[in-house]
């Protein structure tokens, strides 16, 4: 007793003060109160739950602490040294791990032992060549290789094009010069047969041709050769001669010559022509390069090795003119156009395909420069014995050894240490800046990147090891050899795990760099690189839709079938596949394969916990009904539990049919609601028949309670540690909508005289969907509400509601910071049709009951309720005035369903009626500027959505 008095003592005279929780608690006698401080209060009060509440305390507290830790982790992470330093490390701690068998040697032989007796056994410590250069052999290489190079010729591929458009343009400048001419002619002396031309014409070609044909001939060639240089010459860029211009021009320039020359011109101009054969005749041997061009650009390279027949002179253009004159000229008539037509186009057709001197050299050059210095070679393998204990040693060990060590001196080191940097520093920043341009999904964040450069270093650290161990295993048993234990590593797992925590993007340029620095590892494996590839690849295409944790499994057993046909494939190739050795080759490839699927079954809980993502196992895990949030919803609030399910099946369905993840969808949508559980009464859903707390409260106040729904189940997914990804739909799922029922209330009871009430005290605070799951979720929500206050749900009038939805949402401006595409709000628009119409379907009336009489009562009384002013549902719509709004409110419009808005039906009755917290929407957004910005008026002129 005396030690209690004491402690008891001792706290009074501390003067600690009672907590609200101690001071309110009838268990704690009032003297205790004043005296003992909040823990021992607690204590004594809950006993065991002592700890439970210090829990959710720290938990409440944890968005300040978290949003103050991430301002300052934020603040470190943007910093350049930091940035620097944190990516040298990396690239330091890859190189460390790729070269990480380097081993260092000491010398053995020196040049004063030359012609000694060897004292030990030398062996080579390394692959290594021994060569040694002759350079007259070098130099009669070079040059033979240098003359085989092929020459280089330029084709414009699109000269014949540009010919046949500067024909079609001259022809048309001369027609239009003799029909202007001509309407001159007839304004002047004929107006009244003009006016018959024009009035009896129905196209300006037509007219154009009837104008040429009132200029007698020579007329047409008086006019034509006026404008010859002006209009004709300047478009062909050629002179032709003097007579086959005069034919052209008597006969008006018909259309039929134009498009006869144009097509002469077009076909032998494809044809590669050139001014001088016998250079072409030259590289009969070798082929040429062909360089085709569009211009000043640069397209393909081909190497043409058949010349015979395929390159045509100057000298033979009359002829090819001539054989395609013979089916262009069908449609010509008269033997003197025919002639002007041939010769015309034979003075068009120039050389298309030249020679290119400098691209010429400079292959000639490369080439030169390509071949390596002829030697005398040896390869040497490592533990090959150079030379035996007792043996002389020669000037050429003591070469062969100096070779052997000049690669491993402290300078090698270094260089083979660089090289690796370089090499690893350039890949990174290749297939990282290839993705971020080229590749629209790849835009990591910095936890992305920390998390993608973490697995990397993790798997080429675990390869690494697994080399060693091979090497260790092969020297034990000989039987199996080292290559064959390099398949047994599960590399397959690093992709694997990328793809379930990010993208398929992230993935692919994760799997590419991954198999290119394995296959260094690996000895310089280009197939196991391949086989690296290969089996990630799969792996990330077979996990991409996890529906439960077996499906890591399966992916596995996929991964070990594509690595065991793969090696079978292999040793086909290098005709080893009837070896002992094979069965170990193709058993290990598949064991590595399932090892992939059991490695990602024992880190992906890791990995989340580390970094915070939120896997589809994760999301399957918060799927759970036994969920605290979710079994508070359905004792809570089981209106607004049964309303989010309806929405998860909605966002599911419509999810899946654009591609979207259908399983966030469904669990995001489950916990969209989860504030309502606060304040359940105050929401449609939940209230019983004729209770409604909104009767008793101004507008103001009621939308203050509906938008509080956001930021509690904000508080309670952030106390409960519920995925970021998850606490998006919570505060995403309204965007900005407006709360329509209570701002037309709160306007209506305005003052005209003094504007008092403010849109953006009546609109959710937002932000809008930012991705395409919490945009569906945004139009489910909206869809589902609407649709149970939607009386006769037929199936077209629940088409229409769908249409009337997505289309206010989408005017609304709701869906402007989300990648919805209109072929994907169609895609939701039938997928929330079909959801909608099998939930609403037909049920028969039974004959004999009183089904029919409660109908038609229930119908009466809703037509009561409807022309009684006052209703006990906050939902109820309030019809919009006719009168204009102003420039600040353009964009007002309310997003429920009017009555226009449905199919014809027997009911004049409200078809939308539906719940006040399920975001009805109008166009503008709260921090708009309405007057300058275009974007904030409504887009009242865009087609129905959601139509098949």
């Amino acid at each position: 007793m005396k030690p209690l008095v004491g402690l008891l003592s001792a706290l009074i005279a501390r003067g600690c003060k009672p907590t609200r929780a101690c001071a309110r608690d009838p268990k704690i006698p009032c003297w205790l109160r004043l005296a003992l401080p909040r823990p021992l209060c607690t204590f004594i009060r809950d006993g065991d739950m002592a700890n439970e509440q210090r829990r959710q305390t720290r938990a409440f507290m944890t968005p300040a602490t978290r949003t103050l830790r991430e301002k300052r982790l934020r603040k470190l992470f943007d910093n350049a040294l930091f940035q620097f330093a944190a990516f040298a490390v990396f690239v330091a701690a890859i190189v460390a791990t790729m070269s990480g068998g380097l081993e260092s040697r000491d010398r053995s032989i020196n040049e004063e032992m030359i012609g000694q007796v060897a004292p030990v056994t030398v062996q080579a410590s390394r692959d290594f060549p021994f060569t040694e250069r002759d350079d007259v052999a070098s130099e009669r290489l070079r040059d033979e290789v240098s003359l085989a190079v092929p020459s280089v010729f330029d084709w414009q591929e699109g000269l014949g094009d540009q010919l046949r458009e500067q024909v079609s343009a001259a022809f048309a400048a001369m027609r239009g010069v003799l029909a202007d001419d001509a309407r001159q002619k007839l304004e002047r002396d004929d107006p009244e047969r003009l006016a018959q031309l024009e009035s009896g014409t129905s196209t300006p070609a037509l007219l154009q041709r009837r104008l040429i044909e009132t200029l007698s001939a020579t007329e047409r060639v008086r006019v034509a050769f006026g404008a010859r240089d002006a209009h004709f010459e300047s478009h062909l860029k050629t002179r032709i001669a003097e007579q086959d211009f005069e034919v052209l021009a008597r006969r008006g320039f018909p259309v039929d010559a134009e498009n006869a020359i144009a097509a002469i011109v077009a076909e032998v101009m494809s044809r590669w022509i050139v001014s001088n054969p016998r250079r072409i005749e030259r590289e009969r041997d070798n082929g040429v390069y062909l360089r085709r061009l569009r211009g000043e650009q640069f397209i393909l390279e081909y190497h043409v090795t058949e010349l015979d027949g395929r390159f045509i002179g100057l000298d033979a253009i009359s002829r090819q003119v001539e054989d395609a004159a013979r089916r262009d000229l069908i449609g010509v008539s008269g033997a003197e156009l025919r002639q002007a037509v041939l010769t015309t186009a034979t003075a068009l057709v120039r050389p298309n395909t030249t020679y290119n001197e400098s691209k010429t050299l400079e292959k000639r050059r490369a080439a030169r420069e390509s071949v390596a210095d002829q030697v005398v070679s040896e390869e040497f393998r490592r533990g090959q014995i150079i030379i035996d204990k007792g043996h002389i040693i020669t000037e050429r060990h003591y070469r062969i050894v100096r070779e052997m060590l000049e690669g491993d001196d402290s300078f090698q080191t270094t260089q083979v240490l660089t090289g690796v940097a370089i090499f690893s520093l350039l890949l990174l920043l290749v297939f990282y800046g290839f993705g971020r341009r080229n590749i629209r999904k790849f835009r990591p964040q910095p936890r992305d990147i920390v998390f993608m450069g973490t697995t990397l270093l993790v798997m080429l650290l675990f390869t690494r090891v697994g080399v060693a161990l091979s090497t260790a295993l092969a020297e034990q048993l000989s039987v199996i050899p080292v290559e064959a234990w390099y398949y047994a590593i599960p590399v397959a797992a690093g992709g694997m795990l990328i793809r379930l925590v990010l993208d398929s993007e992230h993935a692919v340029i994760f799997t590419l760099l991954f198999a290119v620095l394995v296959g260094v590892i690996a000895d310089n494996s280009l197939f196991f690189s391949a086989f690296t590839a290969m089996g990630t690849l799969v792996g990330v295409t077979t996990v991409q839709q996890v529906k439960h944790r077996m499906a890591l499994m399966w992916s596995g057993l996929a991964v070990g079938v594509v690595n065991a046909s793969a090696i079978v494939a292999f040793l086909l190739l290098q005709g080893e596949l009837l070896q002992v050795s094979a069965i170990a080759h193709i058993a290990l490839g598949f064991a590595g394969g399932v090892a992939s699927g059991f490695f990602i079954s024992a880190v992906l809980p890791l990995f989340e916990a580390v970094f915070g993502y939120t896997t589809d196992i994760k999301l399957l895990e918060l799927a759970n009904l036994n969920h605290p949030l979710l079994r508070e919803l359905v004792l809570r609030a089981p209106g607004s539990y049964h309303h989010s399910m309806m929405v998860g099946s909605l966002c599911e369905a419509a999810a899946e049919e654009i591609g979207a993840n259908s399983l966030l969808c469904r669990v995001g949508a489950s916990y969209h609601d989860i504030g309502k559980a606060k304040n359940p009464q105050y929401f449609a859903e939940n209230q019983k028949l004729g209770e409604n707390p909104h009767d008793k409260l101004k507008p103001n106040m009621s939308a203050l309670i509906i938008k509080a729904h956001v930021k509690d189940g904000l508080d309670m997914a952030r106390q409960h540690r519920l995925p970021v990804e998850i606490q998006d739909f919570i505060v995403q799922h309204h965007g900005t909508s407006l709360i329509a029922y209570f701002y037309h209330k709160a306007k209506q009871a305005e003052d005209p005289d003094i504007p008092e009430v403010d849109e953006k005290d009546f609109r959710y605070p937002g932000p809008r969907p930012q991705t395409r799951e919490t945009a569906i979720c945004l139009l489910a929500d909206g869809v589902e509400a609407a649709s149970r206050a939607m009386p006769n749900p037929s199936p077209a009038r629940l088409k229409g509601l769908v249409q009337t939805m997505i289309n206010k949402a989408f005017t609304d401006g709701q869906l402007d910071e989300c990648d919805l595409t209109l072929q994907d709000l169609n895609k939701i628009a039938r997928a929330f049709t079909r959801i909608l119409t099998g939930i609403y379907h037909h049920r028969p009336e039974y004959p004999g009951g009183k089904r029919e009489n409660e109908k038609s009562s229930e119908s009466a009384d809703a037509r009561k309720k409807a022309r009684s002013p006052r209703t006990t549902e906050p939902n109820r719509r309030v019809e919009r005035k006719n009168t204009p709004a102003p420039a600040a409110e353009a964009s007002s419009e309310v997003w429920e369903i009017d009555d226009d808005a449905q199919p014809p039906d027997d009911s004049k009755e409200d078809d939308a009626r539906r719940d006040h917290d399920s975001g009805k929407r109008t166009g503008s957004s709260p921090g708009r500027d309405h007057s300058g910005d275009d974007n904030s008026r409504p887009r009242d002129d865009l087609p129905r959505l959601g139509t098949s």
